[in-house]
């Protein structure tokens, strides 16, 4: 059987929002609590292994991870990486190198609260089925999360700077299995404290 690791990408400087945007609290599905619980919750109901990387100066965050680990009674493994200052790309190759032997990575970001557990699970589903890429796509503009077969364990492991795996979907975005949604969700993040009430009320419609 397929082993896909989760991997949720957690180690931003939210330099545009402030504090640190994942232990804001906002209220969704009637339910206030600090973003990253809010995101985690569909990621632990939807993939059995989970991987959430931090920076190593955020002590806060990693308890906080913790304790929505214990109270669902589950592990996530906490990555600190020594590098995440310098850009998304060293998170993310940080993230595939502890789930180096993974069939497959389903990759989203800690700041995406509304994507539902479907989308999750269809992603990780389409994995599965042997897609080497596959993500979500809403009024044709791709979102998150986004799955990538072993075969790009390579590409992903050198990845650098801030840019992820951007480089890669644009050069094989014909090889995307995508998955048709009309959840605005799957787009929709928070760089700035004013993004939160768009949330919120994305949450209600």
């Amino acid at each position: 059987m397929s082993k896909i690791s989760g991997i949720l990408l957690a180690a931003g400087k939210s330099s545009r929002f402030g504090p640190d945007k994942l232990l804001y609290e906002l209220t969704i599905a009637g339910i206030r609590q600090p973003l990253i619980q809010h995101t985690l919750s569909a990621w632990i109901s939807a993939l059995d292994t989970l991987s959430v990387v931090i920076r190593t100066d955020t002590p806060l965050l990693r308890q906080t991870i913790q304790n929505v680990a214990e109270f669902h009674n589950t592990e996530i493994n906490v990555i600190e990486c020594q590098t995440a200052t310098l850009g998304m790309g060293h998170s993310l190759s940080a993230a595939i190198a502890a789930n180096v032997n993974a069939d497959g990575w389903v990759i989203g970001l800690a700041d995406m609260p509304l994507i539902p557990r479907s989308v999750l699970t269809q992603v990780h589903q389409n994995l599965i089925l042997g897609a080497d890429i596959t993500a979500p796509y809403f009024e044709h503009r791709r979102g998150h999360p986004v799955g990538f077969k072993a075969c790009y364990k390579d590409e992903l492991l050198a990845l650098k700077g801030d840019s992820g795996a951007k480089k890669l979907l644009e050069r094989d975005i014909e090889k995307i299995h995508k998955i048709k949604t009309d959840y605005q969700g799957v787009l929709a993040d928070i760089d700035y404290v004013n993004d939160v009430s768009m949330i919120e009320r994305f949450s209600k419609s």
